[in-house]
């Protein structure tokens, strides 16, 4: 049975009455009369304005010679004439061509030159590169062989480099010096004896490198005429040029004196990006097609990178027992004949923004089979190194168990970590090790060798595993109850069978 049919025609009796033909008419026709949306009244419009092909121009031809003539001009002999001189012929005919395959009707009918500030650059000369566009060149390297140096040429030819360097920017140093001065010999009485305009001035103080385009070298015939030339055209005086090289050497004096008294040797000595110019990020990578690798070179193996420790005999070159060496002080042979075994591994994952971030816990145990055992527990996202973190905090965490006879505990022993209970009995010689799998091996790792173990309760492992490692930890002492009451504490199974226990 339809609901909707009822209630609709209910509720048109009951409206009927309250509409005319103006309100009928006004209300406009939907075909889904319950739409929980308004009816839209009209068409929706566009927030662009559209542009017309006659508000472009691109119907009026005047309009479009004029803008043919304003944006895409034909050049001139003056143009024609740089483009000579900038350009080869072979280049001036690509460009030539370049200009004929595209014809500016289709640029002006097909679209508009923009003219907002975010525009591209569409005419350029390709002078410079632009990295929106343009893929960046390839460098032509020539390749080279590394050359393998002794300690000693080694160190002569950085002492050399060092040296250079240190030149270079005392020279740098000492430019800047006499272009200050110069400077201030122009502005007190020097401005129609010196050349050099004040941004010459101020490019050379920045960049000292610049000198090299202001000096001449005078050698040959037509150096002599040149020279007799300018002489000819100079209009200085012999005492003009005697007080200029006064007036520059005391403020040259002035500048020397300042750099002795407040130079930094930072300025003067270089910097580690000069020093590593020649190395694997430094400029000479661009003569190399690859760095080649160091390899096992005549000469130089065994330079660079020596053993962790001579008296491993390389059996850890890589250092990987290095720190639990130091931690325990023992050898590495000691620490490679301990028995180590993994006895609980859970993949467990942390739920973060990212995902879920899978890990691996591994419980280990490691004994030397003598009364040691110790218990490592390690999370990695890398099983194999989490197995091995474990096992190595097991060596560093091993501590002495008691043993009764070197073979079972002292009497009984029980502990109980959450909702695991494990109960440990003492057992006569040749007994065994009659216990679950995971203490089994803790047992033996540790030289115990008669034993019977129950769990009632739950039967987790990592708890197992801790709760047997608490319950050997904390055995009943003897002795210690034997002071406590203050008795003598006697073996009867020694004494009554003479020492023969086993």
């Amino acid at each position: 049975m339809s609901v909707a049919r009822p209630a609709r025609s209910l509720l048109g009796k009951c409206v009927a009455s309250a509409r005319t033909a103006q309100t009928i008419a006004a209300i406009p026709s939907c075909q889904h009369q319950l739409h929980t949306s308004i009816p839209r009244a009209s068409k929706r419009r566009s927030r662009f304005r559209n542009v017309k092909a006659e508000e472009m121009g691109l119907l009026n031809p005047e309009k479009l010679a004029k803008y043919r003539q304003d944006k895409f001009p034909e050049y001139t002999k003056e143009e024609l004439e740089m483009l000579s001189r900038k350009y080869t012929p072979e280049q001036l005919e690509a460009l030539k061509a370049a200009e004929e395959a595209i014809d500016p009707e289709d640029l002006i009918f097909q679209g508009r030159l923009r003219d907002d500030p975010y525009r591209p650059q569409y005419v350029e000369d390709y002078t410079t590169l632009d990295p929106r566009y343009d893929v960046k060149p390839q460098i032509e390297g020539t390749p080279w062989e590394p050359q393998w140096l002794n300690p000693s040429d080694w160190a002569d030819k950085y002492g050399s480099k060092l040296a250079d360097l240190t030149d270079k920017k005392t020279n740098e140093q000492l430019t800047k010096a006499m272009v200050r001065a110069l400077r201030r010999v122009k502005e007190s009485n020097g401005a129609e004896l010196i050349d050099l305009t004040e941004e010459e001035l101020v490019d050379l103080e920045r960049d000292p490198e610049l000198l090299k385009k202001y000096l001449i070298e005078e050698d040959g015939e037509d150096k002599k005429a040149d020279r007799g030339a300018d002489d000819a055209a100079a209009t200085i005086t012999q005492e003009q040029v005697m007080k200029l090289d006064q007036a520059i050497n005391e403020e040259w004096k002035k500048e020397l004196s300042k750099i002795s008294d407040g130079l930094d040797s930072g300025e003067i000595e270089p910097s580690n990006l000069d020093l590593i110019e020649d190395g694997p990020a430094g400029s000479s990578r661009l003569h190399s097609a690859e760095a080649p690798e160091l390899g096992k070179v005549p000469g130089v193996e065994g330079l660079y990178k020596s053993a962790a420790d001579p008296e491993d005999e390389g059996m850890d070159d890589d250092g990987r027992y290095q720190e639990i060496k130091r931690l325990t002080g023992m050898s590495l042979r000691d620490i490679q004949s301990i028995y180590r075994k993994v006895l609980v591994t859970r993949w467990v994952s942390n739920q973060t923004r990212l995902g879920k971030v899978r890990s691996t816990s591994v419980v280990a145990i490691a004994g030397n089979g003598n009364g040691r055992l110790g218990l490592g527990i390690a999370k990695s996202t890398e099983a194999g190194l989490a197995a091995e973190t474990a096992q190595l905090l097991a060596i560093r965490n091993m501590k002495p168990i008691r043993r009764y006879e070197n073979r079972t505990i002292y009497g009984k022993s029980t502990s109980k970590v959450s909702g695991t209970v494990v109960e440990l009995f003492s057992r006569p010689p040749g007994f065994g090790l009659r216990c679950p799998h995971r203490i089994f091996e803790m047992c033996r790792a540790a030289g115990i060798h008669d034993i019977a173990a129950s769990m009632p309760r739950s039967k987790n492992p990592m708890n197992s595993v801790k709760a047997a490692y608490s319950a050997l930890m904390n055995q009943v002492d003897p002795e210690a109850i034997a002071i406590g009451r203050g008795k003598k504490m006697v073996d009867v199974r020694k004494v009554y069978y003479g020492g023969n226990v086993y």
